[in-house]
């Protein structure tokens, strides 16, 4: 996170152009779990926790959309849904997962085709950090309305617009900075999609980059790099709700 927040302020250049989403997290999947001091998921660790608060999982059927490795999947197992369903592009994402939990029900699926799902076949939809990595970010969210039942939840979060607009998706791999296929989706557009497809907005939050942060970019030796970032949104999230009634 660090490395492409840099690359963007300073205008250095990747040494290879962005990869496909599938392709880049097969790569990224052997290192994902240990990549500690990334900023981004520790804040979507945070915010995640708290919007899992508002909602009663025990005996629910959820579909963790854009899984990866289950970075997740304790605390919402924590709560004993009834069952738990990961979608993901990524292969070697979903491989990684399956060691983790290998009883797991996992389907490798694009966000905007759960084929895998029926419809009105689960009551929660999770998505974290991946939907700025989905072209067609409305396709997705039409899918998530499609398999959720009336008066099911989506909690999404995802890298912020006001960061993604100007910063990339990379990591390290044996040495080299590697990118990944990422697309800016303005917040009015996402909540333009959400109401087009009779979604409520219940909630919305952004963590925005403040003196809590200066240790992550100081550990990196990046500290003009955080005076430059104070004030800008890295990361929302959000609480939709599909109506009781689909003709709502």
């Amino acid at each position: 996170m660090l490395d492409r927040l840099l690359r963007s302020l300073f205008r250095l250049p990747a040494p290879r152009g962005p990869m496909d989403p599938s392709s880049g997290y097969d790569l990224w999947s052997s290192t994902y779990d240990s990549d500690t001091g990334n900023l981004l998921i520790e804040l979507d660790e945070l915010m995640f926790a708290g919007l899992l608060k508002r909602l009663p999982l025990r005996g629910k059927l959820i579909a963790d959309v854009g899984c990866g490795t289950g970075r997740h999947w304790k605390k919402i197992l924590a709560e004993e849904p009834a069952k738990l369903t990961g979608y993901d592009a990524s292969k070697g994402m979903l491989r990684r997962l399956r060691r983790k939990y290998p009883k797991a029900t996992v389907h490798q699926a694009r966000a905007e085709s759960l084929v895998h799902a029926a419809d009105e076949s689960c009551n929660i939809v999770v998505s974290t950090l991946a939907l700025s990595h989905v072209a067609a970010a409305e396709d997705a969210i039409a899918e998530w309305y499609r398999i959720l039942r009336p008066g099911g939840d989506i909690l999404l979060t995802d890298f912020h617009p006001g960061a993604a607009a100007t910063c990339e998706c990379s990591f390290r791999h044996r040495g080299q900075v590697r990118t990944v296929k990422a697309y800016v989706h303005s917040i009015p557009f996402l909540k333009g999609a959400a109401a087009h497809n009779r979604l409520e907005l219940l909630h919305f939050e952004e963590t925005l980059v403040d003196g809590s942060m200066e240790r992550y970019y100081g550990r990196q030796n990046m500290l003009p790099v955080f005076e430059r970032m104070k004030g800008v949104p890295l990361l929302y999230g959000m609480h939709l709700r599909k109506p009781e009634s689909s003709r709502a």
